[in-house]
């Protein structure tokens, strides 16, 4: 499968406007450019009358390829050609399990941002440590609902190397039912149109 570079149409609006078109090249319809990628309306535009320019709903704007993305998708996909050999030679020399623990092991330490699941009044979850914090191979430690000496265990969690796993309560049992039941209550008024 071969990629393709998406170009950007070179056509350019009248001297008034001055905004080159937003589309991709050999796009259909009339040209169309916005001012900048958060504006909410755009200016269109067609080839036969450039001076003719209508104002419309929604942005057009064309998004260039980010370099920086292209080299961590290539990174990535270098570091997953040396992890499966890896896995496989020790799938052959040991066990599945270890194979297993062995890619499992490596995506956690591989985390970049944080990932959560929510699991009704609990939630799992992994991320990065703080670079300011110090370095840790191996830690476990209670996770609490608050900095007060009287408050409850809300959960676990592990630390590997410089990335977290966790899993707590995201609030006490006594307090479940009201946070529900608030949440309920924004859940409609949002959906009514009143926030």
């Amino acid at each position: 499968m071969k990629l393709r570079r998406q170009r950007q149409c070179p056509a350019w609006s009248c001297f008034a406007v001055d905004i080159q078109c937003q589309r991709l090249l050999k796009h259909d319809g009339p040209h169309g450019a916005s001012p900048n990628p958060r504006y909410a309306q755009h200016y269109s535009w067609t080839d036969a009358d450039p001076n003719a320019i209508e104002v419309l709903p929604g942005n057009v704007w064309f998004h260039r390829p980010d370099p920086s993305r292209v080299l961590q998708t290539a990174r990535r996909v270098g570091e997953w050609a040396a992890l499966v050999p890896g896995a496989f030679f020790l799938w052959w020399a040991c066990s599945l399990t270890t194979a297993a623990v062995f890619l499992a092991v490596d995506l956690l330490l591989s985390v970049r941002r944080a990932h959560f699941v929510d699991l009704g009044r609990f939630t799992a979850g992994v991320w990065p440590g703080s670079p300011a914090a110090p370095r840790l191979i191996f830690a476990v430690a209670w996770m609490w609902h608050g900095p007060e000496r009287n408050v409850k265990r809300a959960g676990l969690e592990v630390v590997l190397g410089r990335v977290t796993v966790g899993v707590y309560a995201l609030a006490p049992r006594k307090e479940w039912g009201e946070r529900k039941r608030q949440r309920a209550a924004l859940h409609v008024r949002r959906k009514a149109g009143r926030l």
